[in-house]
């Protein structure tokens, strides 16, 4: 099944973090932002919240339809479509960025690059076992690999998600006891370490478990694989609620508000958020109900090659900003916005070139394994 408004969506969330990178990289360099710090730490967080929740619903709706249709989840068929779908960018990407771009001086940096020399072999061992997220913990990032540790969670997560779903028909249990017990441990652990308290060590083992639960965000995924199990199970008292329009433009109000004042949920901050999200994602999915349309065949391309925005866009910032630099040589308004429209019409390129000539060869191959189509 292939549900249209979703691929545009795909693309504001890649969107979102681009922003977010493009203004971080700017206040690196001392220069002016047109938003507060606040804003912009929310912006790319939640760009990839977005993005798992929108994981966990896709995935766990056609694992449900899997399920139903055979009888049973195919593991083997499962973890080769994840494979074809997002190792071969994701190795490609790891490759440039732990040995190509730092021997290009326009990519160099001069503070990090040393720094990861002297721990290369363990940087080497995590991202090669898909475990980016802990490397981002553990050791100095890596430029042009941050985004990285997000495809090491989803790939942890879907580890585990299928045969959860197979083991018991109840999902919603163990949806609820899977991330429910995963964000109970981050949250105790940054309680019982806060200065206030120190009931626990603040030790280097607890520091990495507090961060490496953060870059988890399992229960977000789950999240939106709970928005799943409520449309593919047809949940018509919930459905009613969830796709009235004051309902939607309520949730669209709320998210708007929210993310441009830069508002953080205490504690709860990205589940409140994922919960929003699932609702716009669930009404964007039944496209007779909702009230906005993002199917538009521009929009569906970028939401399409919207990984490859995601895993380049780094690189695009770096080239963006060198061009619009000879263009313009004086820092400015002007300068800032054609350097923000050359970071994406690069971050385009680079992905579409990434789409048609890395990944397209493997999606042909991942329909081998493919039992219920997604058109994702």
């Amino acid at each position: 099944m292939f549900f249209p408004n979703l691929n545009g969506l795909r693309f504001w969330a890649a969107l979102m973090v681009i922003i977010s990178h493009f203004e971080d990289e700017r206040l690196h360099r001392g220069l002016s932002i047109p938003f507060s710090l606040d804003v912009l730490y929310s912006i790319g967080q939640l760009g990839v919240t977005l993005f798992f929740v929108l994981s966990g619903f896709l995935i766990t709706y056609l694992l449900l339809a899997e399920k139903d249709t055979f009888g049973r989840i195919s593991f083997g068929a499962f973890y080769m479509r994840r494979i074809t779908r997002i190792w071969p960018l994701y190795y490609v990407i790891t490759i440039m960025g732990l040995f190509v771009l730092p021997r290009i001086g326009l990519f160099f940096d001069p503070q990090l690059t040393p720094l990861i020399q002297g721990n290369m072999g363990e940087q080497i061992l995590l991202r090669v076992f898909m475990l980016p997220n802990a490397a981002n913990v553990l050791m100095p990032i890596v430029p042009y690999l941050p985004q990285c540790w997000s495809i090491g969670a989803e790939e942890q997560f879907y580890l585990v998600w299928p045969i959860l779903i197979h083991l018991s028909h109840r999902y919603v249990r163990n949806f609820l006891l899977v991330a429910g017990g995963t964000y109970l441990v981050w949250q105790l652990s940054w309680f019982l370490t806060s200065p206030q308290r120190q009931l626990l060590p603040n030790n280097e083992l607890m520091m990495f478990v507090k961060n490496f639960l953060f870059l988890f965000r399992i229960q977000c995924m789950a999240i939106g694989g709970i928005f799943a199990l409520v449309l593919y199970r047809n949940k018509t008292a919930i459905l009613k609620r969830l796709t009235a329009r004051p309902v939607q433009v309520g949730v669209w109000v709320l998210l708007l508000f929210l993310i441009g004042r830069g508002q953080g949920i205490p504690y709860v901050n990205h589940e409140v958020y994922s919960f929003l999200f699932g609702i716009v994602i669930l009404n964007l999915a039944l496209t007779d109900s909702s009230i906005f349309n993002l199917r538009h065949p521009v929009l569906d391309y970028l939401g399409r090659i919207s990984y490859g925005l995601y895993m380049w866009h780094f690189m695009a910032i770096t080239v963006g900003v060198w061009l619009a630099g000879l263009v313009l040589r004086a820092e400015g308004p002007a300068r800032h916005t054609l350097a923000f429209v050359l970071i994406v019409l690069v971050s385009i390129a680079l992905a579409a070139a990434s789409y048609h000539f890395l990944e397209t060869p493997f999606l042909r191959l991942k329909k081998r394994f493919t039992r219920i189509h997604s058109g994702s």
